[in-house]
């Protein structure tokens, strides 16, 4: 910036600087103008410079820092404040997240249809999982829940009400069925022992039943029963 200047009355204009020779006879001293200067405070420079603006002189007070002047903590990295003259970078400690293998064990619901015989096994649980965490920085991990559900679905051979009249061979109700009637074995009062021949069985009961002694007289042909 330039300034109008007087010397011995004369007025120079637009004077941007003004050299005055130096009383040893060598060298002169350099005026500038600083008026026009944005420099207020030392923390704009570098230590150990200095400036002037305004006719006022300051010492910078910025330090000059280098990547050894960072720290690493986990994943983060902490810069001082500072003038870094190159690029500067800080390496930070690797580390690893494994997700542990998990195992639910749950207790199917079980329910029947007591009209059709239907079967339904139902089971529904969940369970929160945590990464195991090495020491350092972790990049990626897994954690959350897992959860099982389902149900499965079995359809058993319905067999309605019967009834079974005893015969002379067995009768069998199959295996496997889901009985949706009552299954009635015929009984009769006439199964008593009195009613079967002696030496006889039927279902367990002995018969104790004998048969009449017929008997006829030889001269006189009369019959005779005991």
């Amino acid at each position: 910036m330039a300034k109008n200047v007087v010397i011995n009355e004369v007025v120079y204009q637009n004077v941007p600087q003004v050299s005055i020779p130096l009383s040893s006879g060598s060298g002169t001293a350099e005026f500038f103008d600083t008026s026009d200067a944005t420099l207020d405070s030392g923390d704009k420079m570098l230590s150990g410079n200095t400036a002037y603006a305004d006719g006022v002189k300051y010492t910078g007070t910025i330090a000059t820092k280098t990547a050894s002047d960072m720290t690493a903590s986990g994943a983060s990295v902490t810069a001082p404040a500072g003038y870094y003259a190159e690029a500067s970078s800080k390496s930070v400690a690797s580390g690893s997240a494994t997700t542990p293998a998990t195992t639910i064990s749950v207790t199917p619901t079980i329910s029947v249809n007591s009209s059709t015989g239907l079967i339904t096994a139902s089971v529904s649980d969940s369970q929160g999982i945590t990464p195991t965490v090495s020491a350092g920085y972790v990049s990626s991990g897994t954690s959350g829940t897992v959860t099982v559900s389902g149900s499965d679905t079995e359809q058993l051979t319905a067999k309605a009400a019967a009834t079974y009249t005893p015969g002379t061979s067995a009768q069998t109700i199959a295996a496997g069925q889901f009985l949706t009637g009552a299954q009635t074995i015929s009984g009769d009062a006439n199964l008593v022992g009195s009613n079967i021949k002696s030496g006889v069985s039927i279902f367990g009961v002995a018969g104790s039943l004998t048969a009449a002694t017929v008997s006829q007289d030889a001269s006189t042909k009369v019959l005779s029963i005991s």
